[in-house]
């Protein structure tokens, strides 16, 4: 550091430039570890909707052959085969009380309340973690058709829609009880 005289901040102000190079403290950023909960965001009726990532095993394309079975429920759009295995197909609108999408779309294999089922959704939109802070309280103007599939809703900065993370229990469980 010199010895050249310090500007007298409160007669002549002093640039942020000055000050900070008058400082002889170390300016390494600091990265704060804050919990998070990773996320996979997709699109379902046109509407933002989000389910945790442990929930999520697979994302397949939506072009996966169905198989339609008799006598099974609305929201059950059939089977799919994967890798040897027999998966059912769950549609979630009528569950949530939104009309059904037309079109592919892609497949998410959910696991939930014991149950592992492909549900289709509309459009994937990312894969991603989310600060535990950012996750808020539903509020309890959320329609009561949504309510008990929601733990949380959470708002990008940029986004005027927040996005409902759904949680896969209280879906499958609705399920089983022909909810849907």
């Amino acid at each position: 550091m010199t010895d050249s005289p310090r500007p007298d901040s409160e007669s002549q102000g002093i640039t942020f430039k000055q000050a900070l190079s008058e400082r002889n403290d170390d300016l390494t950023i600091v990265d704060v570890d804050e919990p998070s909960q990773q996320v996979v965001l997709f699109q379902l009726s046109g509407q933002p909707f989000a389910l945790p990532g442990h929930s999520v095993s697979e994302i397949l394309k939506g072009d996966t052959p169905v198989y339609f079975v008799p006598g099974l429920p609305s929201s059950t759009e059939g089977v799919i085969h994967l890798r040897g295995n027999i998966e059912s197909l769950i549609t979630l609108q009528p569950l949530l009380g939104l009309p059904i999408s037309q079109g592919e779309g892609m497949l998410l294999m959910v696991k939930g309340a014991g149950l592992r089922s492909a549900v289709r959704i509309d459009r994937l939109e990312d894969v991603c973690e989310l600060p535990i802070s950012a996750l808020k309280v539903p509020p309890e103007t959320l329609t009561s058709t949504l309510r008990p599939y929601v733990s949380a809703l959470w708002q990008a900065d940029d986004e005027q829609r927040a996005t409902a993370l759904l949680d896969p229990d209280a879906l499958f469980q609705a399920y089983q009880q022909g909810l849907g």
